[in-house]
């Protein structure tokens, strides 16, 4: 079986059959001598996997967008891109405006009614094969293309890592509009043949609990905030049968990964990357390093600059912002190198990430990394969730440092416990309690919405 989706199957001929027949439509529509963009707006599907890989298929080059997003964005991102057209499934019509370009309908499509036409053939190298957008969680959100050989050289490099194979399933929840969904997901299954277990974007905890328990399931991969809600969910599961749990988007805190083990039994990896480099560092189950995303991966060279800013050379690294030669200047080094924005710090062959450059705080003549202090913080029963922010205040010679708290706690217990626990530079100017710190599709902290929320 090939795609397994809310009840519906999939089987690889019958996948095989609809792709050919999509891609003769694209093929014919949008010619072979060059490539061009299609958008796609739409969810999670079994509709979005044909669609998708026909348009590869064809030699063309794919623009997801998320349907969440509002349609001030949607339609920002394609007067940004100017695809050549636009599948929009008929859920979300209401979400575009008017365009220059085409708008289809792709529960109206006729796709089948073209004859075989040529297809696009380019250097695996230089042919794209999707556009993504970056998450946004520190600045605008940036267009990012993807080569085929970049999808490629991801795939093969964690498949050595975490022994992936063909007999290998994977459960996906994360939205295929996005770079790990359509990478490590989508075209990870095609590429080893697995069965993709195919779920909605809304995040339904316990029906995921019940599917992994289900024993179909060998892989699971998700943003942190994933494993924190499934702690969440009363009741006895059996994880046992999943091979491996991995934890991408986002720092995993090494409370969590103890919370999670203590209560499943199984251990999660982190990994590290982003839609610019691709994978960058993974643990394994012989190598694993609580608070760190891993060893850096072969193939991937990896300096830190003297600022300590992690700087990429990869087969996974874009060919740069997709039409923003100024913003891909700014990110390259002189020697080549991809800045990937991060502080890191190598220790015994382990990447240890601190948090974002323009996130640095220093204070009392250190410098402070965020992440070691929403470490520290969860070390307490009663705080759920921390988000540590600084800011800078031209006319001060210290950072002020912002704690965005969830859980039971109070202000004044907050503040004896960092009094008790933590070193003077690291206790907040201010706390901000809130329900639950905002995140991103990817399940990022929103750092603009937070930064919004201190001002």
């Amino acid at each position: 079986m090939a795609v397994v989706y809310e009840g519906q199957t999939v089987s690889w001929a019958e996948l095989w059959r609809e792709v050919q027949a999509s891609s003769r439509f694209f093929s014919a529509e949008l010619g072979y001598r060059e490539q061009k963009i299609v958008s796609l707006l739409m969810t999670n599907s079994i509709e979005f996997v044909i669609t998708y890989l026909a348009v590869v298929h064809a030699g063309h080059i794919v623009l997801p967008i998320d349907p969440v997003y509002k349609k001030l964005e949607i339609d920002a991102i394609l007067d940004n891109i100017l695809p050549a057209m636009l599948i929009v499934h008929q859920t979300y019509a209401e979400q575009v405006g008017p365009h220059d370009f085409p708008i289809l309908y792709y529960d109206k499509l006729s796709l089948q009614k073209k004859q075989e036409s040529k297809i696009l053939r380019m250097e695996a190298a230089k042919q794209i094969a999707s556009i993504t957008f970056t998450s946004g969680t520190s600045g605008n959100p940036k267009a990012v293309p993807n080569t085929h050989f970049n999808h490629i050289w991801n795939i093969k490099v964690c498949s050595k890592a975490w022994d992936w194979t063909a007999e290998d399933t994977l459960l996906i929840t994360l939205p295929l509009s996005h770079w790990y969904g359509i990478v490590m997901g989508l075209s990870g299954c095609m590429y080893h043949g697995n069965t993709l277990y195919l779920k909605q974007q809304s995040f339904d905890t316990t029906a995921i609990l019940e599917e992994l328990q289900s024993g179909r399931i060998s892989l699971f991969t998700h943003a942190p905030v994933a494993y924190m809600k499934m702690l969440e969910v009363e009741g006895d599961y059996d994880l046992s049968k999943v091979r491996l749990f991995i934890s991408g988007s986002a720092p995993f805190p090494p409370k969590l990964w103890q919370d999670f083990k203590n209560r499943f039994k199984v251990e999660v990896l982190e990994t590290y990357g982003s839609s610019e480099t691709g994978r960058i560092a993974a643990n394994t189950i012989k190598q694993c390093m609580l608070g760190s995303p891993g060893k850096v991966l072969p193939e991937v060279d990896l300096r830190l600059s003297h600022e300590n800013e992690v700087l990429i050379k990869s087969g996974g690294v874009c060919p740069g912002y997709w039409n923003n030669p100024q913003a891909t200047k700014q990110s390259m080094t002189l020697e080549g190198y991809w800045r990937t924005g991060d502080i890191g710090e190598l220790k015994q062959e382990y990447l240890f990430l601190k948090g974002r450059v323009q996130e640095r705080i220093r204070k009392f003549g250190y410098t402070i990394s965020p992440r070691d202090v929403e470490w520290a913080l969860l070390e307490n029963p009663t705080v759920k969730e921390v988000f540590v922010l600084g800011r800078q205040r031209p006319d001060q010679p210290n950072d002020e440092i912002y704690f965005f708290v969830s859980g039971a706690t109070i202000q004044e217990d907050l503040i004896n416990y960092c009094k008790a626990n933590l070193p003077f530079s690291w206790r907040p100017d201010k706390i901000i309690f809130v329900k639950a710190i905002p995140r991103t599709r990817n399940g990022k902290p929103n750092v603009a919405k937070l930064k919004a929320m201190a001002d």
